[in-house]
């Protein structure tokens, strides 16, 4: 495993006095930091955030389509709902944050970091995931399909019910991750081809798609 990245900031923060209105005017926000903000309602396309630190906020139902994140710390921030479809995350960490009903699809993911976050139903689909660890985050019924992932990890993640439909999952190691329900194509698919998978975990997806277990 290719090892994430952290953002990397080559100064000192800047406490924004009125970050929402930089959000909601600005193009460029560079080496800002805030808390405890609200940034709903926000409705933005091709913003760029960069070398910034978010504790605490909430962009709950924003939307940021097509925006690029880079050296940026989100810290128990609720993404919950917000459309981010389209967007670029280059050395980015989300921390215990919630991205409940996120809508995420063709996001570009490069060294990023999920750790803690609560991701029920956010819609991953057609991602590009390069150098990203999923750790201890619940992804139960999100949609991970037709991603392409390259260096990704899933470290003690809940999967269940999670849809991978055409995401190959070659040298993805899916030990001490919850699987239960997860959903792939046909048997004959090749999306489990290569993965990783303790003894009972193969004992579920066998039955998943539909092989009888004869014990002996």
């Amino acid at each position: 495993m290719h090892g994430v990245i952290s953002p990397r900031r080559s100064g000192s923060l800047r406490k924004a006095e009125n970050p929402e209105s930089l959000l909601r005017d600005g193009e460029e926000i560079d080496a800002v930091e805030a808390s405890r903000r609200t940034f709903a309602p926000l409705d933005r396309e091709h913003l760029f955030v960069g070398g910034s630190l978010f504790t605490g906020c909430s962009f709950a139902g924003c939307t940021l389509r097509r925006s690029h994140f880079s050296d940026t710390t989100f810290r128990n921030c609720d993404f919950s709902n917000a459309d981010l479809r389209g967007c670029g995350f280059l050395r980015t960490e989300f921390a215990d944050c919630r991205l409940t009903g996120a809508e995420l699809p063709e996001c570009t993911w490069n060294h990023v970091l999920l750790l803690r976050c609560k991701a029920d139903y956010a819609n991953f689909s057609q991602g590009r995931f390069r150098c990203v660890r999923f750790s201890e985050s619940d992804l139960r019924s999100g949609v991970l399909a037709g991603c392409r992932l390259e260096y990704a990890e899933f470290d003690r993640c809940d999967l269940s019910q999670a849809e991978l439909f055409g995401t190959p999952l070659a040298g993805i190691s899916l030990v001490g991750n919850t699987i239960a329900g997860i959903r792939f194509g046909a048997a004959e698919s090749r999306e489990l081809r290569g993965a990783v998978v303790d003894r009972m975990q193969a004992l579920e997806l066998a039955r998943m798609l539909g092989f009888e277990i004869e014990e002996l």
